[in-house]
């Protein structure tokens, strides 16, 4: 019975393939556990980091797109100012090229067919800065939106048409609009009619959405082909 009883407890202790089932100890389950852990925490802080690093990446990108779609839109625009059709049925308006100067906001008017249609338009650019200049551009909170607005009038023969033109937004989170001057021989002016070429430049911020923002400035010369 003895010799019995030894064997039926050595049969209990072991599992169906003749193993030991022995299982983990607390202190075996804790050290595992804290390894887990580390090993997430390290997964989750790369996943992160590569998050705000492509976050940051596609601000970076949009706003510098941004900037230079506006400014050379502009540009292109600008350099026809000046163009005073002759087609038939067209009302030529007063002569001139740059009619206004920038102010602050800062704003130009200029004339120049931009809607191919052989007839001359007026194009006024005017940056409009947003009425909370301390906070971060983020376009849910429009006060913190600077941007640049676009309208167009057609000459009726008296005057420009619409009086109030509708302008609309070519570009948000800018933060300046600049244009200097300069007349034929390379001198700054402030004289409308001297002007042949005028230096515009835009700066642009991030979208930044509680982050950090990082401003980008781009410029170019623009010469006024119909000066």
């Amino acid at each position: 019975m003895r010799y019995g009883a030894k064997v039926f407890g050595r049969l209990r202790g072991l599992n169906g393939s003749g193993m030991t089932n022995a299982g983990f100890s607390l202190v075996e389950m804790l050290i595992g556990s804290v390894v887990l852990i580390v090993v997430l925490a390290a997964v989750f802080s790369f996943l992160d980091m590569s998050q705000r690093d492509y976050a940051a990446a596609a601000a970076k990108s949009d706003v510098q797109q941004n900037v230079r779609v506006v400014l050379e839109s502009m540009a292109r625009e600008m350099r026809a100012a000046g163009y005073n059709p002759s087609k038939a049925g067209c009302l030529s308006p007063p002569a001139g090229a740059v009619t206004a100067l920038a102010t602050s906001p800062a704003s130009v008017t200029f004339q120049a067919d931009v809607d191919n249609n052989d007839c001359a338009d007026q194009v006024v650019y005017t940056f409009v800065a947003p009425t909370d200049a301390t906070a971060p551009c983020d376009p849910g909170s429009p006060a913190s939106v600077g941007k640049i607005t676009r309208s167009v009038q057609n000459w009726d023969g008296a005057a420009w048409t619409p009086a109030t033109p509708a302008a609309y937004e070519i570009a948000q989170c800018v933060t300046s609009l600049g244009m200097t001057y300069y007349d034929g021989s390379g001198a700054t002016t402030t004289t409308p009619a001297s002007i042949r070429q005028v230096k515009l430049s835009i700066t642009g911020v991030e979208n930044s959405r509680g982050s950090s923002a990082r401003s980008y400035n781009l410029s170019t010369d623009v010469s006024l082909r119909n000066s």
